[in-house]
């Protein structure tokens, strides 16, 4: 769906995508980061100045796009001409040198990954504008890869070693060609998905061709038959993490989405099993509460999910949120459409400074701030920006007479045939009116989600109740839609207190290369969060000032009363989403009353009106799990 047709995203997350767009894409130097892909010098094996200029432009694009921003529109015209114009006649636009490339070496190790994100710019260009110019340049970078590799050309080995001599050998260092060894050939086979969009656009077959056989060989370039594993993950019998060594999620993320491209082009259904099947692993097991997922960059054994420390990397939650999105598209199936709604509401913004919009590379459910959003640029603050910029396309979607909607956000939708409102303050709100604003009648099969965690949903249309409104499922509503038509939905939403599953405490190693890794020991203190509905909520100490101190340790000296019910109070920012509750708790061993805020907000790194913290510093903690008056 494109994002011309989605305007007025208002309320908190319309608030902070406005912040997005004027403070941060606007403000970031980006023509700095042009100029380090135009000079084309690099030989390094860094990667985070590489990757800024294609998400930025995608970002910007449909930031401007949907907000009828014309200055960075005009902006980000000019800083698009100013890369294809560097584009070589080889069709090769990234930043390493030209020296540095050959027939036998035509690219860095980190370029598939760093132009990812340029293919997919250009695409996103010409998709939301009809840019022709975009489209030459994508082609042309395609064949720049189709003319080196392929069948009888080169390939993607993560090191050194060839089939069979790499069967089950545990790498670390760099690859020539694809990335990190630790990724085992798939931080190169993810171009698999781009080039496959790249056939959906073109119908050119030789990029399905190619995207085949990047797929057909994961197998053998892993060393541990990592890509047919997956059917045992479907099976239930096998773990995402035990595929390989070390499953790094952002880049297991990209991939899937190539198969599930392959999937949409060939109608090969064993591609979407396998998918699935991992979809299911990761949600089951190592996903947060917020709808986050990845430990350390990585998937882990298990239930491992620590509170603190490198967890919930943004650009997983990037490439979660769009794999999740596809798997959505493909099958309907309304968990999906949850799971992202979970992610959205709780996490995207947690990890954006409420102030300037640059985003943490982790946010973990449990730390301190401001220290983690100040940093790079890098992969992670590029990725918030471009997350937050595509959100409008994960509200609705159409297919022929049907029309759905997936996400709850104050907007209005407009198409040549079906034009509405959505008013609403949802998920502070559980009230939700959407209205009809077409100026003739049009016949349209609107299908409404349901959320699964919603017990009790009601939906009216001008007035009459609606029969058949189930959780978890797409309420059907067909009919002659005419102006002013309104269809009324409520989602109460159950306040509760609930107890953290497979809580254990963890013990950090590593790899050589240095990754982070876990083991758990048991223990009996499991704490508890609070809990609206789908919004996680969080004890944060920049509302917190009455407990007289600001980096508390949360574990040692916060106890909560989960036997009483949090009351609503007022919010002590209008900016920031609530509802805001009030309960209570110990503090040292003293009664105090606390104020816990939806997660999203954490964001917030300071009090107005008070001197702003060192931004690199850890002066003010926050959790959202937090243990109770009975654990000592």
């Amino acid at each position: 769906m494109q994002v011309s047709s989605i305007k007025n995203i208002s309320g908190f997350f319309g608030y902070r995508m406005e912040v997005n767009r004027n403070n941060y894409l606007k403000n970031f130097p980006i023509d700095k980061y042009v100029d380090f892909i135009v000079k084309r010098e690099h030989t390094d094996w860094d990667w985070t100045k590489a990757e800024q200029h294609g998400k930025w432009i995608e970002s910007a694009y449909l930031s401007a796009i949907q907000a009828d921003d014309e200055e960075l529109l005009a902006k980000a015209k000019t800083i698009l001409d100013r890369i294809i114009d560097s584009q070589e006649e080889s069709g090769y636009v990234g930043a390493t040198a030209k020296s540095f490339r050959s027939p036998e070496r035509p690219i860095r190790g980190m370029d598939p990954y760093e132009l990812y994100f340029v293919f997919h710019a250009f695409m996103t260009v010409y998709e939301e504008t009809g840019n022709e110019k975009a489209l030459t340049a994508v082609e042309k970078l395609a064949d720049y890869f189709l003319q080196y590799f392929g069948p009888g050309k080169l390939e993607f080995w993560p090191s050194d070693l060839r089939s069979p001599e790499n069967k089950h050998k545990k790498l670390d260092g760099k690859s020539q060609f694809a990335g990190h060894s630790v990724h085992y050939s798939w931080e190169g086979t993810l171009l698999a998905d781009p080039v496959a969009r790249l056939y959906e656009i073109t119908g050119k077959k030789k990029y399905l061709d190619w995207s085949e056989w990047v797929v057909s060989n994961i197998d053998k370039w892993s060393g541990w038959d990592s890509f047919s594993r997956l059917d045992s993950v479907a099976d239930g019998t096998l773990g995402v993490d035990e595929l390989q060594p070390y499953v790094h999620s952002h880049t297991f993320h990209m991939n899937f989405m190539g198969f599930l491209r392959l999937y949409r082009i060939t109608g090969d259904k064993s591609l979407l099993r396998k998918v699935m099947g991992a979809w299911d692993d990761i949600s089951k097991r190592q996903m947060y509460i917020t709808g986050g997922v990845s430990v350390a960059e990585h998937y882990e054994h298990g239930y491992v999910k620590p509170l603190s420390g490198n967890i919930v990397e943004t650009c997983a939650t990037m490439s979660w949120m769009q794999l999740t999105q596809m798997l959505l598209e493909l099958t309907g199936d309304v968990k999906y459409a949850d799971a992202i709604e979970r992610l959205m509401i709780n996490h995207v913004f947690a990890a954006q400074a409420a102030d300037v919009g640059i985003c943490r590379y982790h946010t973990a459910p449990n730390g301190t701030k401001p220290d983690g959003f100040f940093h790079g640029p890098d992969c992670c603050t590029a990725s918030g920006h471009r997350i937050i910029s595509l959100i409008p396309t994960f509200l609705y979607a159409e297919k022929e007479q049907n029309f759905y909607v997936n996400q709850y956000l104050p907007s209005d939708y407009n198409s040549e045939e079906l034009k509405f409102s959505i008013q609403t303050k949802y998920p502070e709100s559980e009230n939700i009116q959407l209205t009809i604003t077409s100026e003739k009648p049009v016949q349209k099969d609107l299908f409404l989600r349901i959320p699964s965690w919603c017990k009790e949903p009601m939906v009216s249309v001008n007035g009459e109740e609606t029969s058949g409104v189930n959780s978890g499922t797409y309420l059907q509503l067909a009919r002659e839609w005419k102006q002013g038509d309104q269809v009324e939905i409520t989602f109460p939403m159950e306040e509760q207190w609930v107890t953290r599953p497979n809580h254990s405490e963890y013990t950090l190693s590593y790899l050589p290369g240095g990754e982070h890794m876990y083991q758990e020991t048991p223990t009996d203190k499991v704490p508890s969060a609070f809990v609206r509905g789908p919004i996680v909520y969080a004890l944060d100490m920049v509302w917190n000032s009455q407990l007289g101190a600001d980096n508390v340790d949360l574990d040692k000296d916060i106890r909560v009363d989960t036997s009483v019910s949090p009351t609503v109070t007022d919010k002590p920012d209008e900016q920031m989403l609530g509802p805001v509750y009030e309960t209570k708790a110990l503090y040292k061993g003293n009664e105090v009353n606390i104020i816990l805020t939806p997660f999203a907000n954490i964001g917030q790194w300071y009090r107005e009106g008070a001197p702003k913290p060192d931004e690199h510093s850890n002066a003010f903690s926050y959790g959202i799990w937090l243990y109770d008056t009975s654990i000592k």
